[in-house]
């Protein structure tokens, strides 16, 4: 099995009600990193699109960003679609996703610490 879903994967994973997520990459500023990702999955009827930003507080022995600060704990950052199609092509459209980069929900945490172990490398070349 593929570390990345393939299409049909993704959409039949989000209908019968397991999430998908997304790691969309980090901002480094002066002071710390922050991380994006995005959840997209189905509550009830409808399905969700879920855009989220914490700060980067994680390392090899914590990755799980979903206990992560949030940057803005205040901000709305989801949106609701009568399809899973739809929430998929806003997710893309909106937030910049790949069609092809989404992971199982708990898989998340593997792309945190593929980022880690790739920026660990890059800071010691």
């Amino acid at each position: 099995m593929s570390f990345y879903l393939t299409e049909p994967e993704l959409l039949a994973r989000i209908r019968l009600g397991e999430e998908a997520a997304q790691w969309l990459g980090h901002v480094d500023e002066t002071d710390y990193s922050i991380i994006k990702w995005l959840t997209v999955g189905k509550t009830g009827s409808h399905y969700y699109v879920l855009y989220q930003e914490s700060f980067d507080e994680g390392d090899e022995e914590f990755c799980d960003i979903v206990e992560f600060s949030l940057v803005d704990p205040d901000a709305d950052e989801g949106a609701s679609f009568d399809s899973a199609e739809d929430a998929v092509n806003f997710a893309v459209e909106q937030h910049g996703a790949s069609v092809d980069k989404f992971v199982a929900g708990s898989m998340i945490n593997e792309e945190y610490a593929r980022y880690l172990k790739a920026k660990r490398q890059s800071n010691q070349a």
